[in-house]
């Protein structure tokens, strides 16, 4: 029920066909996982307060705001407005943002999003080149496509004759 449900959400605004046949494949290949079924067992649950970590867990735990760049840290290039040359915009549409925080953020090749306290994306736009990576990563598409002239157009309204 709740993988038919995630399909209908994600698929919705293809239309219903399109909805239909990717239900119908994705539960035929659910029912061909039944007879692996208990091959893996839940483990038993366990409260976060005094973990440790397995001694034979070895690999380094980065917080993502290492791994993330940032146009803001030092060494870059804060001064140089990339975004000059953008042709399309990325638009966050707040309400099918599902705030996952990290996505678009940490696939930004030019650390031009940064998310806020309240795990809202919020776009450079003086550094954002517009390459639309974070566009391709989000899940529930919540960052449109929109023209930059559109915006140009609404900011610089003495260009119009």
């Amino acid at each position: 029920d709740r993988l038919a449900l995630a399909i209908e959400e994600e698929l919705s605004p293809l239309g219903e066909k399109v909805v239909e046949r990717n239900r119908h494949r994705a539960l035929e290949a659910y029912g061909l996982m039944e007879e692996h079924q208990g091959v893996v067992k839940e483990g038993v649950s366990r409260a976060f307060e005094g973990y440790e970590r397995p001694e034979w867990i070895d690999l380094p735990f980065e917080d993502a705001r290492l791994s993330a760049p940032a146009i803001h840290a030092a060494a870059t290039s804060v001064e140089v407005r990339t975004g000059l040359w953008r042709i399309v915009r990325p638009v966050v549409d707040c309400e099918r943002c599902n705030r996952c925080w990290w996505l678009c953020s940490t696939f930004c090749p030019d650390g031009a999003i940064h998310v806020g306290e309240d795990r809202r994306p919020e776009i450079d736009y003086e550094h954002c080149k517009g390459c639309l990576v974070c566009a391709a990563q989000c899940p529930p598409h919540a960052i449109e496509v929109v023209p930059e002239s559109s915006f140009r157009e609404q900011e610089q309204p003495w260009t119009k004759s």
